[in-house]
Order: structure tokens, then C-alpha cells, then sequence
């Protein structure tokens, strides 16, 4: 079968602006700064908005070491970026990063708030252990926090 889709390169641009301004002009300070990062090769995109109900968690994302079966699965080596968007304007969303085999991180995502990912490892910890060996994330689960709440979810791979 023949391809018409040519694999191209995403750009991922952040600015940030800020001035704080002093009583004299003259020592006004300038924060601003744009960064900006590339992923070449990108050949499948998958841009999705979710609509998550208030009760249980929502897996997005199935990352295995072999080629994708499914929608919502990905080969682990094939993922260059991952852009969860909290599209709420109250309420914030628990992005949950879970290791089958050991390790599970939740992070909040505030109202209108994103979450960028650019690689799929992840450690977690209790009090007292030390850090170990980094462990690949298996799956990626949403939870509203506290009520409905909409979320775009964008995950590029390059392959």
C-alpha cells in the first residue's frame, strides 16, 4: 500500500511574557522568554477533546514495547510528545501516570492549564526510599477532580 502522508516535524512553542514595572522606568525588568523544540519524524497524530464525567478515572493511553493494536495504544519508543489541555475554566484534572509494575504519579492539572510530556518514563516514591531506577509508563489515566470537565489530549509518535 502506498503512503500519501509524508512524516513531518512538530514545533512546540512556549512563551512566556512578563514586565514588572518599579516605580522608576528606568528599572522596569523584563522577563520574557520564548522556547521553542522540535520533533522530526512525526508521522501519526492523534488530537482528541474528552468530555470526563465526575466519578471514575478515564485511561487515554496504552504505551506497550510493541507496534499499536488499538486506538489509544502506542509502541513506548515511537511517543515524542504528549499535551494534556485542562479546557475547564474551574476545575482542575488528575493526570495519572501508572508503571503496571510499581510506580503511579498523579499530577493536578489546573483550570485551563496544560500538561506537556516528551518522554515516558516515570519514578515515584514514598517518604524515606531512596529514588530508583527510572520504569517506562504503561498506561495514562484522567480524573476530573471535582466535577465534568472537558480536556484536549494530543499525542504525536513517529510512527
Amino acid at each position: 500500500m502506498a503512503t500519501r502522508i509524508t512524516a513531518g516535524t512538530l514545533t512546540v512553542t512556549i512563551t512566556e511574557s512578563l514586565t514588572m514595572t518599579h516605580a522608576t522606568t528606568a528599572d522596569n525588568r523584563d522577563h520574557s522568554q520564548t522556547i521553542t523544540k522540535t520533533f522530526a519524524g512525526i508521522d501519526n497524530l492523534e488530537k482528541r477533546v474528552l468530555n470526563l464525567p465526575n466519578t471514575n478515572q478515564v485511561q487515554i493511553a496504552e504505551l506497550g514495547g510493541t507496534a499499536a493494536a488499538d486506538l489509544g495504544t502506542y509502541k513506548r519508543s515511537t511517543v515524542a510528545y504528549i499535551r494534556i489541555t485542562n479546557l475547564d475554566d474551574t476545575n482542575g484534572v488528575a493526570v495519572i501516570l501508572e508503571d503496571d509494575g510499581a510506580d503511579t504519579a498523579a499530577l493536578l492539572v489546573d483550570a485551563d492549564s496544560t500538561l506537556m510530556l516528551t518522554d515516558t518514563q516515570v519514578e515515584a516514591k514514598t517518604g524515606g526510599e531512596v529514588w530508583a531506577a527510572w520504569s517506562d509508563i504503561d498506561k495514562i489515566f484522567l480524573k476530573a477532580a471535582s466535577a465534568n470537565t472537558q480536556v484536549e489530549v494530543v499525542i504525536a509518535t513517529t510512527e
